[in-house]
């Protein structure tokens, strides 16, 4: 009599933004099994607080026993209602960013409370250093929370600061068919490339 195997379970809202980069919920213990598949290097938890032995002792040991980079990034719960404000800051973001797009903290799985605003925050923004339109980008917004405000949309469509990438250890999925020129002339974003760019301490 042949054993069934026991369902693997992704976390709520889970899905894939590029190649080993994906983003969902708070993981729960019934998850486990499911991203231990996924062979992480990296969990990015925006969350009001970290992942610690304390506050979580089976997530917390199911990276150690992986040795999964855990990564806090100070976030508010998100709000509700159709004027809730932004929980994070763009210095948060474009920390979040860093760890996204170089290939030595990949696989990477990045989450928020419910898979919902908060990540679907910083994807965009994602999406805006990749050049996506702005329709584009609040479509696959959408997809992940029950709607977009006006603060959610300003937040986005204002994002800007400086992004440092290590040419060598740059994602492939990044700028796929975009020119270096145009790289170089994104309105909102300065994109600095430097081998051997100094890795973000948290």
């Amino acid at each position: 009599m042949s054993l069934i195997p026991e369902p693997l379970i992704p976390p709520l809202r889970f899905n894939s933004i590029e190649a080993n980069l994906y983003r969902g919920a708070y993981p729960r213990e019934v998850n486990l099994p499911f991203l231990e598949t996924l062979q992480l290097k990296t969990i990015i938890s925006l969350t009001p607080n970290p992942i610690t032995l304390e506050t979580d002792a089976k997530l917390y040991q199911f990276a150690h026993e992986h040795k999964i980079r855990l990564v806090h990034l100070e976030c508010a719960p998100a709000g509700k209602g159709k004027k809730r404000g932004v929980p994070l800051e763009y210095h948060t973001i474009l920390t979040a960013i860093n760890f996204m797009i170089h290939k030595k903290h990949q696989p990477v799985y990045i989450h928020c409370l419910n898979g919902g605003q908060v990540t679907s925050l910083v994807v965009a923004c994602l999406r805006k250093l990749q050049f996506w339109s702005l329709i584009s980008i609040f479509n696959e917004f959408i997809n992940f929370t029950t709607n977009i405000t006006v603060n959610d949309r300003s937040f986005v469509e204002g994002f800007k600061g400086e992004i440092n990438i290590d040419p060598d250890d740059k994602v492939d999925w990044l700028w796929v068919g975009v020119s270096k020129h145009v790289i170089g002339t994104h309105p909102k974003l300065k994109v600095i490339e430097a081998k051997s760019f100094q890795d973000v301490t948290i």
